[in-house]
Order: structure tokens, then sequence, then C-alpha cells
């Protein structure tokens, strides 16, 4: 039975997954496929090399160390660890995921010589071009606080240069590579400007089991819509501020509007980041307050709740190479409002399983969220036509037998 390493930022385990959650649950499938063997090396907080067993998943955590250029390049005891680990196990195939840490840059210095499969997450060179999240200058201004004063750093000019620096690193690394799965067209034609002699394997994300089995979501009328959205962190390219304006216009027509937001808005204990004070002075500004509901980072059974209890879920973000919680939100049958951006318009179609707005055009945004708390029919046909997609595409056996076919395809060299 052929033997697929894994290099990822997720070591498997029975506790709630934070990060990375189609990989576990599309490991744990693979290895039960009696078809391949899957192996993985991930980073976690241990003293040294770390062996464990998973589902019969093998697994090894390396220590957490400083490594290069943002922890992108891997320094040579990191290398020679993953590969003391790769010349014992004989592994046919090493799979990397993501190029936001330094899996790549220790096949790109020669560290792995079996055949390597990279699966491209997020991109940093493209995201830089949308890093400001169309913030006006006047508005980039007014993040600038107390911590971006005393950490210049900090600030959203100088970390759109850090995504610019971390993004050629990237496209060094994404040009040694022969074998690349993606997760969308839209990151396929970007990197073949790059890359245009690697071969490129469309994959498809497995979410976790619960999403499809929970109770499909079903109509409110009501006076008082729940809007409910999501980002892993406050970060201006998440878009958060363009949602606020847009719950500034409907709560003219719904005073008790809610926007439910998840995930950690107020960034920093001691000294909040600049973006979350903006943030927070523009809810004040706009008369927000009691409108807005931050729940913090939720664990997978409270977004399915969340979900299932809201009117509308908006997607605000500014790029995306995939989009897990539209597609989460999609699967529940929440009828959503999507930023036109990226990769979004190949996860659904305008007026069929979304409605789509221009990524700054909050006032656009805000006539969609209103036509679907009112329009019921509109609504449950969206709710519908997304869920049956989602079910499709993300269906558990089809995206399991595509990750075996990509496999193959290498291994065999189809």
């Amino acid at each position: 039975m052929k033997k697929v390493l894994w290099l990822c930022n997720l070591a498997f385990s029975d506790q709630a997954i934070k990060g990375g959650s189609w990989l576990q649950p599309l490991a744990e499938k693979l290895q039960q496929s009696n078809k391949i063997l899957i192996l993985n090396i991930s980073v976690g907080n241990v003293s040294k090399i770390t062996y464990t067993e998973y589902k019969g998943i093998k697994q090894w955590i390396l220590p957490q160390s400083k490594q290069k250029q943002y922890g992108q390049t891997a320094t040579y005891k990191r290398c020679k660890e993953v590969q003391n680990i790769i010349e014992s196990e004989k592994p046919d195939l090493v799979h990397i995921w993501g190029t936001e840490i330094f899996w790549a840059s220790i096949y790109a210095k020669g560290f792995i010589k079996t055949k390597t499969l990279i699966d491209i997450q997020g991109l940093l060179y493209a995201y830089t071009d949308f890093y400001l999240g169309g913030l006006t200058i006047n508005e980039i201004l007014n993040t600038i606080h107390i911590k971006e004063i005393l950490m210049p750093w900090r600030n959203l000019f100088t970390k759109q240069q850090i995504f610019f620096k971390r993004g050629q690193v990237e496209l060094r690394y994404i040009k040694k590579f022969e074998h690349i799965s993606i997760q969308s067209q839209w990151v396929r034609n970007l990197l073949q400007q790059v890359n245009p002699i690697a071969h490129y394997y469309p994959t498809r994300i497995l979410l976790r089991d619960n999403f499809y089995t929970a109770q499909p979501w079903s109509y409110k009328n009501t006076t008082s819509p729940i809007i409910f959205s999501s980002c892993a962190a406050a970060v201006s390219y998440k878009g958060i501020h363009v949602l606020l304006k847009s719950l500034a216009l409907l709560k003219k027509e719904y005073p008790e509007i809610q926007l439910h937001l998840a995930g950690k808005i107020m960034v920093g204990d001691k000294l909040q980041d600049g973006y979350s004070i903006f943030l927070k002075k523009l809810i004040k500004k706009l008369n927000l307050q009691s409108n807005i509901v931050l729940l913090g980072s939720i664990d997978e059974s409270n977004i399915i709740k969340e979900l299932q209890s809201c009117s509308v879920c908006v997607i605000p973000s500014f790029i995306e190479t995939y989009c897990l919680a539209f597609a989460e939100a999609m699967i529940i049958g929440v009828p959503t409002v999507t930023s036109y951006t990226g990769a979004m318009p190949e996860l659904a179609t305008h007026e069929k399983e979304t409605l789509f707005y221009n990524s700054l055009d909050y006032r656009n945004a805000a006539s969609h969220i209103s036509r679907l708390i009112k329009d019921q029919a509109l609504a449950e046909q969206i709710s519908q036509n997304a869920r049956k997609r989602r079910l499709q595409e993300n269906a558990p056996q089809l995206v399991l037998n595509t990750q075996l076919n990509i496999y193959k395809s290498i291994l065999y060299e189809i």
C-alpha cells in the first residue's frame, strides 16, 4: 500500500479543530479507504519531536521554533528533522499543505527527494493588492493608535508591505514545484502566470461531518433579523468595516436588527490593534452599539446554531482562494450575500445560490440583505439551491475519490 506523508499545520487529535478544519476529516477518510496510508508531520507545543498515532495515522509533532523570513523559510535544523523522518519512513509521496509557513522551503531547498505535491490554500502575494480592504487614506490614518506608534510595523501600510515580502518568498518556492493542487480556477489562473510548466490538480474541500447532517436553515418572518458573519481575526481585507456600513443603512428599516460577529474582532490584550479600535469607533459613530454581538471564537456546534438562527449570512471579504465559511453557510442552506471577488463566483451563481455585490458597495450589500429578509420565496429558493450545490460538490465520497485520483495521477504519472 502506498504511503503519503503530509506536512501540515495540524496535529490530529480528538480536540476541537481550530484551523484547517477540513484536513483531519480528510486524513481519516483517506486512511479508512484502505487504499493509501497517511502519515503526518506538524508543529505543536512540544519540547522535542513527539511521535503519536491517531486512528492508525502515524504522526510526528515538531517543537515550535523561530524560522527565517517571517516563518516561511525553515532553518537547517528543521529541514534535517523533516528529512530524517522522510528517510526513515520512505513515503511514496509527500503532500505539503499551504505556503504560509516553512514546509514549502524544505522542498525548495532540496531536502525532499520524494515526489511532492503542494496544495495552495492562501496566496499571500495576491492578497497584497487587497490588504487594505478599500479603506480610504483618512480611514487608514484612523487605524493608527498607540500600538502603531510604539510598534510602527503594526500599521496597515507596513503590514501590507510584509505581506508583499512574504508573497515574494512564496512565489520563489511555488516556482520550484512540479505538482500543485488548487481549490479554484482563480488560483490556477494566477499560478499559471508564475509556474506555467507545473501540473495542476483541481481538488475539493471536505466539510466537517456535522455540517452535512445538521438541521437545514428555515425562513424567519421577523422585524428583528439576525445577520451572521465571521472571520478568524479582524484584518482589513476581511471587509468587516464594509459590513458595518451596510448594517447602518439596514438599521433605518430594521431598528432591532442584530449583527452576530464570530471571530477575534478585538485583537490585542493590553494594547488593541488600531484596526480593531477603528471598528469600535465606527460602531459608535454609526450608532450600532446595541446592534452588534461579538461572539468571539466559537466552535463548530455554535457556528451551526448561529447559521440556523440567522436570517442572512454575509461574506464581506475582499479576497478568498476558496472560503470555507461560505461553503458552510451554503450547506446549512442559509441565504448569503457575498462579496464578488477571488474564487467566490466559482462557489455560487448570482440570484441562484447567493446574491453577489461589489466588495466596496455597502449600499448594494444592504439592499441584497433586505431583499432576503423580506422576500421569503427568494430566500427559500436561494437556500435550497445553495444547499443542493454544496451537498453535490462537497460530497464526502466525491472529495475522497478526487484526492485519491490526484495521488494516483502523480504516483503513476497518469
